[in-house]
């Protein structure tokens, strides 16, 4: 029995390790267990895997298999420089996982470490394909605040002419005040992830508004993948990561400039595609896919030999 335990902090949110608990708590000869729901004192000797979700530092044991997992780039301030920190400062795994070759080739490791590329997933609520009276013509999810430019959006979007907007996540108060009696505008808040695809699917468009600038422009939008699954029509800013997305998966997306402003005739005659395979981006399709369960058990065959 290979059992796994997933280390991280209370504030981080990672969807993936939900993921990775219910994906190898089905699979035999695996139990994993989440640090932060465990009440007593941890003793790492019980486990044989650590794994953690990686900033700085990190644990460092040599009867035990080490796993970094690089859920995506380091962010601004100074995101290239914590970059090439962390390939430095970090002690060296067993195994490394990214998010994809954009992530990868972000951190420049140099040394024979294996690694797996482990993409973003989609829960299965999110695949139910259930009619659902829409109620909104378009639908965010995300922090709702100043860093995403959520403020300039909304000080360029005309209700009259687009319709009603859904905005689902935690808002930054100075944004609720200003826009809270717009009737056309509705601040959802934070919501538990279960219930979001319900809410977001009444909508007509889905909005993901990601600035161009690194390293948010090379790395997997979830909130893109999870659209494209209940079927919305999405409208995005321009970057690499979309375009390359829209490549791979015969999509058509409307692209709004940096200026953040949705042109209403323009949308309207805009021919949308959308050729996304949700059952393929499934967490456990995804997980599989990475080869991470042929890489632990060799890993673990080769400790106790």
């Amino acid at each position: 029995m290979i059992k796994i335990l997933f280390l991280r902090n209370n504030k981080a949110l990672y969807p993936e390790i939900d993921a990775y608990m219910d994906y190898f708590n089905k699979t035999p000869n695996f139990e994993a267990y989440d640090l932060t729901k465990i009440n007593n004192e941890v003793d790492f000797d019980e486990y044989d895997v650590l794994w953690e979700m990686k900033g700085f530092g990190g644990v460092k044991s040599k009867n035990k298999i080490i796993v970094h997992d690089y859920a995506s780039l380091s962010v601004p301030p100074f995101a290239k420089l914590k970059n090439r920190l962390k390939t430095i400062i970090n002690p060296k795994p067993d195994l490394r996982i990214f998010l994809n070759e954009n992530v990868k080739s972000g951190f420049k490791f140099k040394d024979d470490i294996p690694y797996c590329l482990r993409d973003m997933g989609l829960d299965q609520e999110f695949i139910k394909n259930e009619e659902v009276k829409k109620e909104y013509k378009f639908v965010y999810v995300g922090s709702v605040g100043k860093e995403r430019n959520i403020d300039k959006f909304l000080k360029n979007y005309n209700s009259e002419l687009l319709g009603k907007l859904c905005l689902i996540g935690p808002v930054e108060n100075e944004i609720y005040q200003t826009y809270k009696g717009n009737k056309d505008i509705t601040f959802v808040g934070k919501i538990p992830y279960k219930d979001v695809p319900m809410v977001a699917s009444k909508a007509e468009f889905g909005l993901n508004l990601i600035p161009d600038k690194y390293p948010y422009n090379l790395q997997t939008s979830t909130k893109l993948i999870e659209y494209l699954a209940l079927g919305l029509k999405i409208v995005t800013t321009d970057y690499k990561w979309v375009r390359e997305f829209e490549t791979n998966h015969n999509c058509n997306f409307y692209k709004i400039d940096k200026d953040l402003f949705i042109n209403h005739k323009k949308i309207n005659e805009f021919h949308f595609q959308n050729n996304f395979k949700a059952d393929d981006f499934l967490w456990d399709k995804v997980i599989e896919k990475s080869s991470l369960k042929k890489q632990l058990k060799n890993l673990y065959n080769n400790q106790l030999r």
